[in-house]
């Protein structure tokens, strides 16, 4: 089964309160409300089908209004498995955050399976005094696998229009996660990044400062 249509999240405030304005469960998420404690709302995506499976084409679209904090939450990871022979698969996701609201996304990790051909793309795009601050965790093979299979990840986060942070992961050549400066062999990757804000200096060897507002750690 393939998903086209995307989950939405939209938090916002009316009349002086923090409501969840849309709460659109795609095909294989279900966008489950936690609680509202005043200016932030907390979500659940939650699997509704095992998942990634050959041509599924899964997408996000996540809204935080201005002045709002949304943290969303994933009680469980997700596994792109194996499709060989059968067509790739998609992850989409694309945050949205206004003036003065903030994003905290600690995802779960997402396993890559030895036979998989996945496509993953993060966008973020934050307006003015807006925060995000995202965890992603990449895992290739599952823990009786070698490798993972072909895996394209990109990341792009925007502070009013303009670009800080574009990265593009491509291993989908043979060897590309043992080059040195890539994986170097490595089989987890997990990220951190931080738009909208900036630290006054990098803390540690794996923190880096980006080109405006903003910091990645790994």
């Amino acid at each position: 089964m393939n998903e086209s249509i995307p989950a939405r999240i939209t938090v916002e405030r009316v009349g002086g309160r923090v409501r969840l304005t849309d709460l659109s469960g795609g095909t294989y998420l279900r966008a489950q409300p936690l609680g509202v404690r005043g200016d932030t709302a907390r979500v659940a995506l939650v699997g509704t089908y095992a998942l990634l499976l050959t041509g599924d084409h899964l997408r996000m679209e996540i809204t935080v209004g201005p002045g709002v904090w949304l943290e969303l939450v994933e009680p469980s990871g997700m596994v792109a498995y194996d499709t060989r022979g059968a067509g790739p698969a998609s992850w989409q996701a694309d945050l949205q955050v206004g003036d003065g609201g903030c994003l905290v996304w600690r995802s779960a990790p997402f396993v890559v399976s030895a036979g998989a051909d996945v496509t993953r793309r993060t966008r973020v795009d934050v307006a003015g005094s807006g925060r995000a601050l995202v965890h992603e965790t990449l895992v290739l093979g599952r823990s009786y696998e070698a490798a993972g299979g072909p895996l394209r990840s990109s990341v792009e986060g925007r502070v009013d229009g303009r670009p800080v942070l574009v990265e593009d992961l491509d291993l989908r050549g043979p060897g590309s996660a043992e080059v040195p400066g890539v994986m170097g062999g490595h089989r987890v990757l997990a990220s951190t990044f931080l738009l909208g804000a900036r630290p006054e200096r990098a803390s540690g060897p794996g923190e880096t400062l980006l080109h405006g507002p903003g910091a990645r750690a790994r």
